[in-house]
């Protein structure tokens, strides 16, 4: 009986990386299957491993599929290219509603205004918005090699899981392994090319798909954004721990919607409350980044696609995430 593509498909994903021990298809991607006849050709792409590995994979594969009833079995296997990234750093927030995008966008803009090559992953599976936040109406397109090239605006490169749907509006309704695969593929087969900073939007909360993101991708540093009342500091909470809980360190935390500023008059307004971020900050240990007031034209911005550390006047929100900015390069350097 003659071997069918499906067996082969069924071999990669029961089988592990020699030196990795991650499944083929859940470290790596299938680039090609065909079965001709009584051969079985494979292409697949995988973490670097050594030359041991690599051949103890290919003996391991060859007999596998032989045992189906191939004669011959041809493997191509490929390494991933490895990023050349600084620091990763993942945007967190306990609860949604709390700007963490706006913040992820704006602090992404910020570094960029300081000389700094940037990057936003809008990791963000409950509300991929950023395409929408930076006014990107364009799809990014794969190259020759089959690497993707991300989109570019304000000095900042953009990659987001929205540009996966063919509507915005759409609603993103995976299971984990989904989510784990295309974050992964977000990271690894986008030609990010040399970065000093990767800003990841994490979607909102602390369960299955911001533990996802956490788990599957490099992380250097974690960054917790939270507004002042006491229900958003106890969620924020969640945040910095679940970075704890998986080792990565805080760079600090970012209190959104600090007052609002009226613009009539100007007047400054505590209408969620006073001094949440620096109290979670000093009872965690970990640095406070600084207050980012709530103005009507960082709201028309988002939505416009102009984010205010993008616009030419000099609003409050604009120097707070500059400050910011300056803090979290040296934060990062130390």
């Amino acid at each position: 009986m003659a071997v069918r593509e499906t067996q082969v498909i069924d071999v990669l994903k029961t089988t592990f990386i020699p030196g990795i021990k991650k499944l083929i298809l859940s470290a790596g991607m299938l680039r090609e299957v065909k079965v001709l006849g009584d051969k079985v050709l494979i292409s697949v792409t995988i973490p670097q491993i050594s030359k041991e590995n690599e051949d103890k994979l290919r003996e391991i594969l060859t007999n596998r599929i032989k045992s189906l009833g191939a004669k011959e079995v041809e493997i191509s296997i490929s390494f991933r290219k490895e990023q050349n990234i600084k620091y990763s750093i993942a945007v967190a927030s306990g609860k949604g509603g709390v700007g963490k995008s706006t913040v992820s966008v704006n602090l992404a803009v910020s570094l960029a205004k300081l000389g700094k090559k940037v990057g936003v992953l809008d990791a963000d599976i409950h509300g991929p918005n950023v395409p929408i936040m930076f006014g990107i109406t364009d799809r990014p397109y794969v190259n020759s090699e089959k690497r993707i090239i991300p989109i570019e605006k304000y000095g900042v490169k953009v990659m987001s899981l929205g540009f996966l749907l063919e509507n915005q509006s759409t609603p993103i309704i995976w299971r984990g392994p989904l989510v784990t695969k295309a974050i992964e593929q977000l990271y690894n087969d986008v030609e990010w090319g040399e970065l000093d900073y990767l800003i990841i939007d994490l979607p909102p909360g602390t369960g299955d798909a911001a533990l996802t993101v956490t788990q599957s991708l490099p992380l250097k540093y974690g960054l917790v954004v939270t507004t002042p009342q006491n229900v958003a500091i106890a969620d924020a909470a969640k945040s910095l721990g679940m970075f704890k809980e998986m080792k990565i360190p805080v760079l600090g935390v970012i209190e959104n919607m600090s007052y609002f500023i009226c613009p009539h008059c100007g007047k400054k307004s505590e209408i969620f409350g006073h001094g949440g971020g620096e109290k979670i900050s000093l009872e965690n240990g970990v640095p406070f980044l600084g207050k980012v007031p709530l103005e009507m034209k960082v709201r028309e911005g988002g939505d416009s696609g102009i984010p205010a550390a993008a616009m030419e006047e000099e609003l409050e929100t604009k120097k707070a995430f500059e400050a910011i900015a300056k803090k979290v390069v040296e934060l990062s350097l130390k």
